[in-house]
């Protein structure tokens, strides 16, 4: 009886994916993990193949009406860039190995330079410019971001290490919890309703100050000072929420609920990273700025 009562069965329709949430969140995480403790090969690798499962989404919210074989082939594309450049590596007979170090050459062997990574990157972008009927300007202009983004998630591993990358990582993963917590459990006014529904002021807010305290207590391990640390996390959690706000203005545009329904209990990739994708390209945007 007590299960009846209409707050009791609105709380359990409140928490009702939590479950299914948290195994695929766990799933991701431990793959993640196993990438970036494999080395800076497979962790570009993990990148890439990421990229293109996101290229696949994409393709769907711009134009429903792609056929799938198409926009499977589309996807691909990236990945035949580094298999070109281990064969021509191989040809040349050039060493696999750094003769410094003793080990291996890392991405610069896979792929030829991160010229080759770029032009991997954006060689789906180009040919699916010739394809689609109807949004052409939102697959360029949200490609290239995943392009950017991905191309400095390879470059960070070697420029600021594992650690710098769990941070990163782990700031997203902050906002999305704190967010989602705060937003089912206080609930209140919505954030931008017509854009995005579920979104609360309580759950950004919530973000916010995660983040910064995580900021203020972890950035100093890299020599920043607390209060700049706490700013710095604010401002990356803010882009990531200001990512997941547009992918769902994306998914609106296209009428649907989620980008795919690879992720029990998130939806797509697109679903799923878009946080870190608007992350990612403002620290690579810091990096620019600031020389690394």
């Amino acid at each position: 009886a007590l299960w009846g009562c209409p707050g009791m069965t609105a709380t359990k329709s409140r928490w009702r994916d939590l479950s299914t949430r948290l195994a695929s969140a766990a799933v991701l995480i431990a793959v993640t993990l196993l990438a970036l403790k494999a080395g800076p090969v497979a962790w570009t690798v993990f990148i890439f193949a990421i990229y293109c499962t996101m290229i696949w989404e994409l393709a769907g919210l711009c134009d429903p009406l792609w056929p799938m074989g198409r926009r499977i082939a589309i996807a691909a594309l990236p990945m035949i860039f580094p298999v070109l450049a281990i064969i021509g590596l191989l040809f040349a007979e050039l060493p696999l190995v750094d003769a410094s170090s003793g080990g291996p050459r890392g991405p610069t062997l896979f792929f030829a330079g991160y010229l080759g990574a770029a032009a991997g990157l954006v060689a789906p972008l180009l040919a699916g410019l010739f394809f689609p009927s109807q949004g052409r300007r939102l697959w360029l202009s949200y490609g290239l971001i995943l392009a950017a983004a991905a191309l400095f998630l390879a470059y960070a591993y070697e420029a600021f290490g594992t650690w710098g990358l769990t941070i990163l990582v782990s700031i997203v993963v902050i906002s999305d919890t704190a967010g989602y917590f705060a937003g089912r459990a206080l609930g209140g006014p919505k954030f931008w309703p017509s854009v995005s529904p579920k979104k609360t002021w309580s759950g950004t807010v919530a973000g916010w100050l995660c983040t910064a305290v995580f900021g203020a207590i972890m950035l100093p391990t890299a020599g920043v000072p607390p209060a700049i640390g706490a700013l710095i996390a604010f401002v990356i959690c803010f882009a990531a929420q200001l990512g997941d706000i547009a992918e769902s203005a994306m998914k609106r545009r296209a009428g649907v609920k989620d980008s795919s329904a690879l992720i029990p209990g998130h939806g797509g990739f697109l679903d799923r990273m878009d946080g870190l994708v608007a992350a990612a390209c403002l620290a690579g945007i810091i990096t620019l700025a600031t020389g690394g």
